[in-house]
């Protein structure tokens, strides 16, 4: 008997863990961690034994998808985890960052002694294209999801009382244009698929349209004597960024305009970036062939120390600054936006959405002031955002991904909000005729 779980991402967009049981074999595809609105989630115990689960599919890098491991691992997990070699490398800082987070806390959820522990289960390595097999009666599959470095969607073909059977966890897939990464793969046929729903019921600005506004949007400020900044995500979305500018730089649109890449971890990344360039698209891996880093150019400074980050004032002339978070959720960000959003000449520029109750969400419906770490600040910068870049796929990129599969029993829908998974809900029914689900937290169903 083989049945599915759900002990996260249902009805919502972080926390992702799916428990698959396949005769006497536990399967967890992800184990994320819960974040803004439901993180008092990450407290409560798992609803399963960590110690019985065999196996741990990473699908990415991504802490709503891999932030609880070192909690798995700390409880009894000592299974494999599989994953890309290019999430392996990326969950190495995104889970020590975390850790040293989390321990600025009270109670933290785990500390940094528990990293390596749940280092040391990764090793089974796992590309896209190539299987696997688990035991005699289960295989896995990789195929690249498109939606950053290193991440992928899974197939499992098992065997269930003699019957052969299939099932595909998404993972999260990305637009089918982007920037850097190489571009989403599709699955043939499955008889079960479980899709995330992100933005189920959203349609994305055109990319090219918000890449040239976003050079645009740079170009005017710092010709106007203006300071740029921009909040941004240390994983894909700064790679993105730095890409684009170099675009200019290459141009010499940015002679004597110093930009600042200042966030450690986005620094790390960016070196683990240049290692794999068989996930990158045509014109970045061919780049990386010929020695050239897709990443650097000589406007850039990397400020990797406090005291370097500080020193960033000190250029009075236009600059550019790249800071975590992305959300403006700490970080070195906060600093940089009481400096810069009080004058006029300066811009803060979001590059993805921004979750209701964050920092980054209150600047942006702002008016006149914001309170950003106790102090409140006027605003008299340009607020700008631009959502073309996002790393997930819109609606209709989710009912492509779908259409692509054949012999579909059902399609479970998880990884979304209630409006996004009933608008998906619909257009699978209407536009495929597939039989379709919504998946609810703790649901049980027999495959």
């Amino acid at each position: 008997m083989a049945f599915y779980k759900s002990y996260g991402a249902a009805g919502e967009v972080t926390g992702s863990c799916h428990f698959l049981k396949i005769g006497d074999i536990k399967i967890l595809i992800d184990c994320g961690m819960f974040q803004g609105e439901e993180e008092e989630f990450n407290y409560e115990p798992f609803d399963f034994n960590p110690k019985e689960i065999d196996f741990l599919i990473a699908t990415h890098a991504h802490l709503d998808h891999i932030g609880r491991i070192p909690l798995l691992v700390k409880q009894g997990f000592k299974g494999k985890i599989i994953s890309t070699g290019a999430t392996f490398s990326i969950a190495q800082l995104m889970l020590k960052n975390s850790a040293a987070i989390l321990e600025t806390n009270k109670k933290p959820l785990y500390t940094t002694k528990d990293i390596d522990p749940a280092l040391h289960l990764f090793g089974t390595f796992l590309e896209p294209n190539k299987s696997l097999i688990l035991t005699k009666n289960i295989k896995i599959t990789f195929k690249n999801a498109g939606h950053i470095l290193g991440a992928v969607s899974v197939k499992i073909k098992f065997f269930d009382e003699g019957i052969k059977k299939s099932i595909i966890f998404s993972g999260d897939i990305g637009q089918s244009k982007r920037i850097i990464t190489a571009p989403v793969q599709y699955w043939k046929k499955a008889n079960y698929i479980f899709i995330e729903s992100t933005y189920g019921h959203s349609i994305h600005d055109n990319l090219t349209i918000s890449i040239k506004n976003f050079k645009k949007q740079i170009l005017e400020t710092i010709q106007n004597g203006g300071t740029v900044v921009i909040p941004s995500f240390a994983l894909e979305r700064t790679q993105e960024i730095l890409f684009l500018l170099k675009q200019l730089s290459i141009k010499e649109k940015l002679k004597d305009i110093p930009v600042y890449l200042d966030s450690p971890l986005a620094i790390n990344i960016t070196k683990t970036f240049q290692n794999y360039p068989k996930f990158f698209n045509t014109k970045v891996t061919k780049m990386i062939k010929n020695n050239e880093n897709p990443f650097e150019f000589d406007e850039l400074i990397q400020t990797y120390t406090k005291e370097s980050s500080e020193h960033i004032e000190n250029h009075k002339g236009p600059k550019i600054i790249i800071a975590g978070s992305g959300m403006c959720q700490g970080g070195r960000i906060g600093y940089h936006l009481i400096r810069y959003l009080q004058d006029k000449k300066n811009l803060i520029l979001f590059i993805g959405f921004q979750v209701h109750n964050t920092e980054g969400n209150k600047i942006l419906n702002a008016k006149k002031e914001v309170r950003i770490s106790g102090i409140t600040v006027p605003i008299h910068a340009t607020i700008h955002s631009i959502f073309g870049f996002s790393a997930h796929a819109d609606q209709h990129e989710l009912l492509e991904w779908l259409n692509h599969i054949k012999n579909v029993t059902c399609v479970y829908l998880v990884h979304g909000e209630i409006p996004q998974l009933k608008a998906l809900k619909e257009n699978v029914k209407l536009k495929l005729q597939n039989k379709v689900h919504i998946v609810k937290m703790h649901e049980q169903i027999h495959l």
